[in-house]
């Protein structure tokens, strides 16, 4: 089988979408299939490449306003019709809604291939960048972004979206296009708990002792992070609790400043990004994993915590309760609400019989999410398409 796939972004460029887009194609070729995916080149101009097995096709891409490490792709219809010439896929998969996207489904619906998209955001959080922080009303951008997202998904022939709730929404706006649900997956051969510290790790970051909460994401405006920030003024001191954040982003500068005006520059430790070969030893040396996102559409940083038996405290929105069950597997507070997340954070890190119990059992949600089970169902999904 040929596959096609579109991403706006490939590692090196770090984010949620980019490691799902990279592991699904690596597994695609591990099982005997052609990939080639066409993403933005970080350099700008247009190169080829390989990454283990799999096809990269940079095309020319622009300057992103709202995220500089994630350019925007830019493709010409002609330039696609070229490259699908060339590699003559039976099916084609997007993991973006933008130019590329648009791109894939005019040539699919020209040229009767199969088109996949898998969906892996919510207006809410695109009309969060394009109104900005103050914008007094919102309503008539979101609604023109709920329009155009599900007119481009209803001109494809399938959607796959990671968690019940994130497909509900799009069904409530119109989407008629047939749906499945297929979780982004963790590879729970390595992120996995072990007994005993990693002391290597410890002194190869240089981690404090005390009790670890750990966030591990992009440093951007909507993971709000500065509500894990001034949550760590609303624990007792005497707990000696540390918040690790793990990543990079544009807004790591106002994050340095907001710890130096809060006092907590001793408490908040920046270990920018860290490679993938040593997060599930840092996953492991942490108590406690926190996210106050309110975009999350699944979460990858949170299922790899509760499949090495970390409780998790995440803000009560989106699909973050699918993973977290409040007094289960960890708890659930309000969004936006730096008390209630101190409350719960220290409720969490005081009691280690309470933490182990919820470790344990965030750590049997997350078997459910195995990521051979993520494979399993693409691949029987594009045979699927394939043969509609």
């Amino acid at each position: 089988m040929r596959i096609l796939v579109a991403s706006h972004g490939y590692p090196p460029t770090v984010s949620g979408v980019t490691i799902v887009a990279q592991k699904l194609a690596r597994a695609m070729v591990a099982r005997g299939h052609d990939v080639a995916v066409i993403t933005a080149s970080e350099r700008k101009e247009a190169y080829s490449d390989e990454d283990g097995g799999v096809r990269l096709i940079r095309v020319r891409s622009r300057n992103n306003p709202f995220w500089a490490e994630g350019p925007i792709p830019y493709i010409s219809y002609n330039e696609l019709e070229e490259i699908v010439d060339n590699f003559r896929p039976d099916v084609l998969h997007t993991h973006e809604t933008a130019l590329l996207a648009l791109q894939f489904t005019r040539y699919c619906q020209q040229n009767g291939l199969p088109l996949l998209a898998s969906c892996h955001y919510v207006p809410r959080f695109v009309v969060r960048y394009l109104s900005g922080d103050t914008a007094a009303d919102s309503g008539p951008i979101e609604s023109l972004v709920w329009a155009y997202s599900i007119w481009l998904l209803n001109r494809c022939d399938h959607v796959v979206f990671a968690t019940p709730t994130h497909r509900r929404f799009f069904l409530e706006q119109g989407l008629k296009t047939p749906t499945t649900i297929i979780s982004n997956g963790v590879d729970t051969s390595r992120y996995k708990p072990l007994n005993g510290q990693d002391e290597d790790i410890e002194r190869r970051y240089d981690l404090p002792v005390g009790p670890r909460a750990l966030f591990v994401g992009r440093l951007a405006k909507d993971k709000k992070i500065d509500v894990l920030i001034r949550a760590m003024n609303h624990i007792p001191a005497e707990l000696n609790v540390y918040l690790l954040l793990v990543g990079r982003g544009d807004d790591r500068k106002r994050l340095e400043e907001l710890c130096d005006d809060l006092g907590l520059q001793d408490r908040v430790r920046f270990l920018g990004f860290v490679p993938e070969e040593d997060m599930p030893g840092l996953f492991r040396v942490a108590d406690l994993f926190v996210i106050s996102s309110t975009y999350e559409v699944q979460s990858l940083p949170t299922l790899q915590a509760m499949a090495t038996g970390l409780p998790v405290v995440a803000a009560n929105a989106l699909a973050l309760p699918e993973l977290v069950s409040d007094g289960v597997s960890g708890h659930l507070v309000p969004p936006d609400d730096a008390y209630a997340m101190g409350q719960a954070m220290s409720c969490v890190l005081s009691d280690r019989h309470l933490a182990e119990r919820m470790g344990q059992a965030g750590w049997a949600v997350s078997q459910a999410h195995a990521e051979q089970r993520t494979f399993d169902a693409y691949e029987a999904l594009y045979c699927d398409l394939m043969g509609r």
